[in-house]
């Protein structure tokens, strides 16, 4: 799963709608919504985004099993 599908998972999980999250953020819809077309970004906005959602980046060893309610991001 790509960075921002993750996040989109993780919304779902969390029942929150792109406009909380810009408010969380601080940002405007059109701002979010160029974030998920990108293939490539940021770990910095990654980041950003999952603390607002409650979530964080951890780095695991590849054998470490992914517990429930993770995601793992290829």
């Amino acid at each position: 799963m790509l960075a921002m599908e993750a996040i989109k998972e993780v919304m779902k999980i969390r029942s929150v709608r792109p406009s909380v999250l810009c408010s969380r953020l601080g940002i405007k819809g059109n701002v979010l919504s160029e974030r998920f077309k990108l293939k490539n970004v940021s770990v910095s906005k990654i980041n950003e985004m999952l603390r607002a959602l409650d979530y964080k980046i951890v780095i695991v060893p590849r054998e470490t099993r992914i517990p429930e309610g993770g995601i793992e991001i290829e």
